[in-house]
Order: C-alpha cells, then structure tokens, then sequence
C-alpha cells in the first residue's frame, strides 16, 4: 500500500472520529474543562502544603532542640499539633513535670502534687492517643508508672499494673529492669519492693506529711551542734525536720581538746611560756687529785619529755 494512500485512510479516521465527539464536547466540553482546572489546583495546592508542611516540621524540630524548660516543651506541643513533633515536646514537658513533683513533695508538698497530676495527665494523653509513636509509648508506660507510685497513699496497684504492662508490651524496653526491680523478688528476696510491708507502710506514711518552704530550719536535723555536749543548754537549739520522725542524735563531742594529749606537731604550734629556771645540783668534784676540774657553767634547761642531754667532756686548762 501507497504511503499517499495510507495517510488519506488515517485523516478520513481522524475526520470521522471528530465528527463523532461534536455533540459530546458541546454538551460536557465546559465541564470537562472545569474539572481538568480542579484537578490542576489540587495539585499545586497539595505540592505547596507539601512544602510548607516540611517547612514548619523543619521549624518545629528546632523548637524542640532549642526547648530547656518545661514550658517551652508546652508551647512546642502547642504551636505544632498533630506532628510527631507535637508528641516528642509532650512526653519531655511530662517527664519534666514528674521530676520536679518528686523534688518538691519533699520541701513543698503542694506545688509537688501540681506537678504530678501535670505530669499524669500528659502521660495518659499519649497513652490515649493512637497515633503515638511505639518509643514515646514506651517512654509514657514508665513515667505513669512511676507517677502512680510516687503519688501513692500506699495502696500501690495502679503502679503495679503499669510496671507489669510495660514488661508484656516491651519485652526489649530499656526500661524492664527497672520495671522488674519494682514488681519482682531481686536479690533472692521473697517478695517484690512494690509488695513489702515496709514500702506500702513508707508510702502511706509519706502521703501523711505536707512540708512547707518555710519549714525547713537551719542548721537543724536533731543533733548537737559543734561545740556543744549531749544534754547542753546548746542542744536547746536542735530542730527536727518538719513532719519526719526525730533523728537520733549524735555522740556528744569528747573532752575539751586542751585536756587530751599532744603530738609533737601541736607542742610546735602552741605558745611557749616561761619557766621560772632552778639551779641544776652541782656537779660532785672528781676524787682523783690529778684530774683536771671542770669550770662550773649555768644549769641547761630541759623540757620533758626530752631525752637528758649527754655530759659535755671536760676541757684542760692551759698553764
């Protein structure tokens, strides 16, 4: 076949093909086109989120790293929420909240039960939420556990429950020793440190106390001061620290320091006074006439306990 002939056959296709579609492009030619500028919007728009989503993820993590205050991992979680961001600013404002309740409910009890029900609540946001991220759960499994077991009134089961959930959905977790030092028998003990009397006894008692800042005394803690003996006018002075048991107090000091004996170095250091000097015995006359005498000299002072000195030899006189 011609390539003239084939080309005719191929415009007359065309041509017919046309021809068909006349009655639909005047029917759905504007609609066609509008939906190909909706779709052409769509996606410049989402390439510019896109953009600007990168953009402000970049901004966010800077905020992160720049954030060293409890507050400024708040406001990080606020600024960008629904990031991953968002959720790494919360579990660090929450780990912060929990260490500084278990700092202050030993000076001020108050401000430390604000802290912890902060540091509570933000833990079981993340722990709520299912799109946290495996390493932030973790993370917040292990700080509401040591939450509960800080607040508690020495019924420890809630905390209990979280150390042991921890445990069953991360086996791996850097976190499962501590985990299991707190809900199983270490050491050849017979029982957990969670289930001892003693602990739950300490918490119950803890949860008692209430210590204000202007509680603490100095210098305090029911023991003699230097200087002052057990039973003293100067142990009138002693406090003991607010809400806690009395301390034992301490040995008393021992006898003034100018009663017990010296070393040497402390003889050197202390001030020397006078003695009154006494005559030393004279020195009995040789018996042999051809021995020369010795001319008397003054008596030598000696210090106790200091070795006697040793007799100088005599000297001769020359004629």
């Amino acid at each position: 076949m011609k390539s003239e002939h084939r080309h005719e056959l191929q415009t007359n296709d065309l041509g017919k093909l046309v021809h068909q579609a006349e009655p639909y492009l005047e029917t759905y030619g504007v609609k066609a086109l509008v939906i190909g500028g909706v779709l052409l919007v769509l996606v410049i728009g989402y390439s510019a989120w896109k953009t600007s989503q990168t953009s402000q993820e970049a901004e966010a993590w800077t905020r992160l790293a720049a954030a060293n205050s409890t507050e400024d991992f708040e406001n990080v979680y606020d600024e960008f929420p629904g990031t991953n961001v968002a959720d790494w600013a919360l579990i660090h404002a929450a780990e912060s909240h929990l260490q500084s309740g278990v700092r202050n409910s030993f000076t001020d009890r108050s401000a430390g039960t604000r802290d912890l029900n902060d540091a509570k609540e933000q833990f079981q946001k993340l722990l709520d939420s299912s799109s946290t991220r495996p390493e932030i759960r973790e993370r917040a499994l292990f700080g509401l556990a040591r939450t509960e077991e800080s607040m508690s009134d020495g019924d420890l089961a809630n905390a209990t429950e979280l150390y042991k959930k921890l445990i069953q959905e991360f086996p791996d977790s850097i976190f499962r020793k501590l985990a299991e030092q707190r809900v199983k028998p270490v050491d050849g003990e017979k029982v957990a440190a969670l289930e001892e009397e003693g602990t739950k006894n300490f918490y119950k008692w803890f949860h008692e106390q209430s210590p204000k800042p202007g509680d603490r005394q100095q210098p305090g803690f029911n023991m003699p001061l230097p200087g002052m003996t057990p039973g003293g006018a100067g142990n009138d002075a002693k406090q003991d620290l607010p809400g806690l048991p009395g301390l034992p107090s301490l040995p008393g000091l021992p006898e003034p320091l100018t009663n017990s004996p010296q070393t040497d170095d402390a003889k050197s250091d202390a001030p020397q006074t006078e003695t009154p000097k006494t005559d030393a015995p004279a020195k009995a006359e040789p018996k042999s006439a051809d021995k020369p005498t010795v001319p008397e000299g003054p008596a030598k002072k000696t210090e106790a306990p200091a070795e006697k000195p040793s007799p100088e030899p005599a000297t001769e006189k020359k004629p």
